[in-house]
């Protein structure tokens, strides 16, 4: 058996169908995996040496004089496989396996820009979480092929094996707690204020193990983040040196973003807060931890360009410090 696997962004959206991704392996330890990735996503894939890359090339892709022609040198890639399972639902991921002539061709059920309308088998659309759509496409295709069980959540990076990022933590009995205050410029919207982090960090820090997560993008929260909160900050680490660190961890607390979900995968209980990310969509499998947030009237909403950010300002540290202890 061959079989793609496409979903071409963004990070945290490949870490959550890695637990479809390796259930489908599971069931079909002999199949030939290839997944489509963006070029800048391929080392996500490095854990998972049956996963073989094929690469679309992001600035190609983001051309719209060159799209077409990048979508037609992948489909030429992967032609002659079985079947395909598209975990993106968008135009660009559904014309892969169509330009490459595989006549099986499977969908979550969620699709944008009519991309449905080229997948041979879609499943019907419900309002579930992307954890759920993954391994309910896993699990639809293995009932077809006389497996069943694919539809289970596993924290699936939890055992294997991570690069060492050397000495870390102390051997103190207190919990260790990562505080991931950043997001993607992108996903800026979703980062809980500057001073709920201060203030959370206040009441931990006596009685946990606290390490800020900084990204490469915030050097400026560098400079002065640790100094100001009494919190150190993680070395600068390669993401597997990273993730092997938080895999030590006893709690991540992050907004919705790559390294929330990064933790999910390796099995760490989170605490998610949550100002305009639908919990419906973009929650949690429900051994992975919490969801904190307010509900205000105008959450979940997309308006990236909110000023006012109540859903997370009015979504208090006293609150997210109770929420930890009842964990």
């Amino acid at each position: 058996m061959d079989l793609i696997l496409l979903r071409l962004s963004a990070l945290g959206d490949i870490l959550r169908v890695l637990p479809a991704w390796v259930n489908l392996h599971e069931a079909f330890p002999e199949a030939r995996f290839r997944a489509v990735v963006e070029d800048r996503h391929a080392f996500l894939l490095e854990p998972l040496p049956w996963l073989e890359p094929v690469l679309v090339r992001r600035k190609r892709l983001s051309n719209p004089l060159q799209a077409l022609g990048e979508l037609r040198r992948v489909a030429a890639q992967v032609q002659g496989a079985e079947a395909s399972l598209d975990f993106h639902g968008i135009l660009k991921a559904a014309l892969i396996p169509r330009l490459a002539g595989l006549t099986e061709r499977w969908g979550d059920g969620v699709t944008k820009e009519f991309a449905g309308s080229l997948q041979t088998h879609p499943l019907p659309f419900a309002l579930k979480t992307r954890y759920c759509q993954a391994l309910d496409l896993a699990e639809a295709f293995g009932r077809s092929r006389g497996q069943t069980g694919l539809g289970a959540f596993r924290p699936v990076l939890k055992d294997l094996p991570l690069p060492d990022a050397g000495a870390i933590w102390t051997q103190s009995a207190q919990p260790r707690i990562v505080l991931v205050p950043g997001a993607s410029r992108r996903g800026a919207i979703k980062r809980w204020p500057l001073h709920h982090w201060l203030r959370l960090a206040a009441q931990l820090k006596s009685h946990c193990e606290l390490r800020w997560s900084l990204g490469p993008e915030e050097k400026e929260l560098r400079d002065w983040l640790p100094q100001a909160s009494g919190v150190p900050a993680l070395p600068p680490l390669g993401f597997w040196q990273l993730a092997s660190t938080l895999r030590q961890a006893d709690r991540v607390i992050a907004p919705d973003t790559g390294l929330l979900h990064l933790a999910v995968v390796l099995g760490v209980p989170v605490l998610a807060l949550f100002g305009s990310s639908d919990p419906m969509v973009a929650g949690l499998p429900a051994s992975a931890g919490a969801v904190l947030r307010t509900g205000i009237s105008c959450s979940p909403c997309r308006e990236r360009a909110c000023q006012r950010r109540q859903c997370l300002e009015e979504l208090s540290p006293e609150r997210v410090a109770a929420a930890l202890s009842g964990y």
